[in-house]
This record gives structure tokens, C-alpha cells and sequence, in this order.
């Protein structure tokens, strides 16, 4: 499917948002994710869109540990933009999709830019409606990469039923974020998580040690846990 970049919006020092208009509308679930090629490598992105915004699809793109491999990323949207050329992307992909059947609380953990995947969860959750508990943590190295804590915020103030947890490994107040790493800050908050879908984005790292200590610690199911990174941990 080809896609033109309609906007490219510098959130953070570190991270973008890349808004792609696809040449016609887009069915996907919420937590579903689309690939592209770029200089002849397969890359995956999360789509932050909510899936009821078919004609425009979100992506957050963020600092990479390799450097360059980000750069050629952003610098082949930028191209697109102001080219007013086309991006081929392939889409849907995953499988750790939005149980919308599901009444249990609803936990999501995000590191980084893996915030992309939970966002089109919870606006999938707002837009239908869903009741239940809604808890967000989103851990990061320092808050200047929050790079959307304000819309969360005032997310938490609309809807009663959701929780958001911002999370730094270093903070110079703390009654901004709690300190420490999203894991350990979930592990402080809850006893029992056996009643919980859990769904998880974030370095693989993180999220076999947020599995393996859940499950074993918080008597969280592994049938109710959902990352596409489990099928690779």
C-alpha cells in the first residue's frame, strides 16, 4: 500500500511523530503494527492511530542505539514530506491486539517509544466505551522523553476509570514521576495481577524480565499477557 507523509512532528529531542495519509483507508486492530522497506530493510512500526482513524495513520519514532539506523529512518520520511513522494508500507501485523471482549482491569506497559502500541490501545478502550480499570505505566531513561505526558494527564482528568503512572530511571522531582524502572514501580504497586490483561511494548529486555516477574511474582497469566515480542522470549 502506498502512503504519503502528511506531517512529521519533532515531540522531543529524541522523538518524532510521522503522520501517514495511506491511499485508501486502513482496517487494523488496536496494537497491531505495519512494516516498510527502507534502503532494502524491513522495519516495524507500531500504529498509534485508534483504528476508527482508518485515513491517517500515527507513528512514534524514537532514538535508536544505533544512530544511524534512525537517521536514515527519520531522514526517509523527511524525503517522502518534502519530495511529495510515496512510501510503500504492508499492514496489519501482530497479534497482540485489543481483547475487546475482555471485561478484566487492563494493565499496559510501555518503555519509550513502545508507548505507540498502548496509546491506540487506550484510545480504542476511550472510543468504545470500555469500563473497566485502565492502568498505564510508561517508563523512560528522563522525562524529557514524556513526550505526550500532558495529553495523558488530561486523559486521567476526563475518564475516571484510567491510571496514569509516568516512570524515570532519573528524575529531579518526584512528585512529577516515580523513580525507578517501569518494572520495578509495577511490581511496588501490585500484589496480584491474576485478574489483569496485561499488554506490554518496550526493548525485548524489558519485556522478558516484566513476563518472568509478573508471572512468577504477581500471579499474572501468561494467557492474558500480551506482547508480539513473547513469540521471540
Amino acid at each position: 500500500m502506498q502512503c504519503t507523509v502528511t506531517d512529521i512532528d519533532r515531540v522531543s529531542t529524541q522523538v518524532y511523530k510521522v503522520f501517514l495519509k495511506p491511499e485508501f483507508n486502513v482496517v487494523f486492530r488496536a496494537g497491531q503494527y505495519l512494516k516498510m522497506n527502507i534502503n532494502s530493510k524491513s522495519y516495524a512500526f507500531s500504529i498509534a492511530s485508534c483504528p476508527s482513524k482508518q485515513n491517517l495513520i500515527e507513528l512514534h519514532i524514537g532514538e535508536s542505539e544505533k544512530a544511524d539506523k534512525n537517521n536514515c529512518i527519520i531522514s526517509s520520511f523527511q524525503k517522502a514530506l518534502y519530495q511529495d513522494s510515496t512510501i510503500q508500507i504492508d499492514v496489519p501485523y501482530g497479534d497482540a491486539w485489543l481483547r475487546e471482549d475482555s471485561c478484566r482491569p487492563i494493565l499496559l506497559i510501555a518503555g519509550g517509544t513502545g508507548l505507540s502500541y498502548v496509546v491506540s490501545i487506550l484510545k480504542k478502550c476511550i472510543n468504545a466505551g470500555m469500563e473497566q480499570s485502565i492502568y498505564l505505566y510508561w517508563g523512560v531513561r528522563n522525562i524529557s522523553l514524556l513526550y505526550v505526558h500532558e495529553e495523558l494527564v488530561n486523559l486521567t482528568t476526563k475518564y475516571s476509570n484510567m491510571r496514569y503512572i509516568p516512570v524515570s530511571e532519573s528524575v529531579d522531582d518526584e512528585n512529577f514521576v516515580k523513580k525507578g524502572t517501569v518494572l520495578d514501580i509495577v511490581l511496588s504497586d501490585f500484589q496480584d495481577l491474576a485478574k489483569f490483561d496485561i499488554y506490554m511494548c518496550g526493548p525485548m529486555k524489558m519485556i522478558k524480565s516484566t513476563k518472568e516477574m509478573l508471572c512468577t511474582h504477581r500471579k499474572a497469566s501468561i494467557i492474558r499477557m500480551f506482547s508480539d515480542a513473547l513469540a521471540y522470549i
